[in-house]
């Protein structure tokens, strides 16, 4: 079989970086919010080329706010795939709105 994706493989190449992560995170106990989450939001928005950026728990979460964000709500149409996972639709009904599927 080949592997679509090899996670431990690719941990592998920067266990290193990724221990010492966890370790700090750990050690200054910032399990929410905190010094990491502040640099990940300048370093992403920095990239992105605009002045913030906000870190959410999940991709549901983002899905949701950025489907808020787009004045998307009661009664709208979103237009999705079927071949996604359910945190798509799951947003799409949160913001109460349609999902419908092609």
């Amino acid at each position: 079989m080949i592997q679509f994706c090899d996670l431990k493989r690719q941990y592998q190449t920067i266990k290193k970086e990724i221990d010492k992560a966890i370790k700090e995170v750990i050690e200054s106990t910032s399990f929410i919010l905190g010094k990491q989450v502040k640099e990940l939001e300048e370093e992403v928005a920095k990239y992105c080329g605009v002045k913030y950026a906000i870190g959410v728990a999940s991709g549901t979460d983002a899905i949701l706010l950025a489907l808020i964000a787009s004045g998307i709500g009661e009664g709208d149409e979103v237009i999705t795939t079927p071949l996604t996972f359910v945190a798509t639709t799951e947003s799409i009904i949160r913001s109460r709105s349609k999902a419908s599927f092609c």
